[in-house]
């Protein structure tokens, strides 16, 4: 079963306020099956529910949540997908529940943040040896990530399909070898190529060169890495 929701309904997914055209029909009790116990599967079974029809909710794994995730295994709370709430506004459905959960927000970007600053300063990488990255390399080789995205959109115009960032990022050091990195250098822009498939959630062999930047995208993170 494929549900459908227009803008006016999306937060009705989540806060169990059932859409006029779910009502279930007279006199029937239907059975649906609700493949995938991310955060779209379980608003999807709440909503079901919610209009008396009988849920089954199957999940590969053994929890919920899906890209939703906190690892506390380190004595502290890692974040293993989600992490941010972007626009803290009633167009993102997330915050009307999070407003009634009591649940507390804090800023996380702005030049007034409250967590982390955006800057490179608050980011620190480490090698495999455990030796900190010096912040002048990691600031060097972000600026030529910068220069690599900018020359990538030449290579978007050039081409009337579309194809991926990665194979533009490797047009774009074909031509310009010059962006090139080595070593540690090297292993810091494979990182910044990570962040960026860790904002989409996808491999950068599969993001669109055409769509990629058509929200604003941000190159400033907060969290200590350690570099494989």
């Amino acid at each position: 079963m494929e549900l459908k929701a227009d803008d006016s309904g999306a937060n009705s997914f989540l806060d169990g306020t059932l859409p006029p055209r779910l009502g279930r029909p007279h006199g029937l009790s239907p059975s649906v099956i609700v493949i995938g116990g991310g955060i779209s599967g379980v608003a999807a079974a709440r909503v079901l529910q919610n209009a008396s029809f009988k849920v089954l909710l199957l999940e590969s794994r053994d929890r919920l949540g899906g890209r939703i995730h906190t690892d506390n295994s380190f004595g502290c709370p890692v974040d293993m997908g989600a992490s941010w709430l972007h626009g803290v506004c009633n167009e993102n459905p997330l915050a009307p529940l999070i407003r009634r959960l009591g649940l507390t927000l804090y800023r996380t970007s702005g030049d007034n943040s409250v967590l982390y600053d955006h800057d490179l300063e608050s980011c620190m990488l480490f090698d495999m040896d455990g030796h900190q990255v010096p912040q002048n390399t990691v600031a060097e080789v972000g600026d030529v990530f910068k220069k690599i995205l900018s020359e990538t959109e030449k290579v978007r115009n050039e081409n009337s399909n579309d194809i991926s960032v990665l194979q533009a990022i490797s047009i774009v050091l074909d031509r310009h070898p010059e962006l090139r990195q080595e070593g540690i250098s090297h292993e810091v822009l494979q990182w910044y190529i990570c962040r960026m498939e860790a904002w989409f959630a996808a491999d950068a062999d599969t993001i669109s060169l055409k769509t990629w930047d058509q929200e604003s995208f941000s190159y400033s993170f907060s969290l200590t890495f350690l570099l494989f």
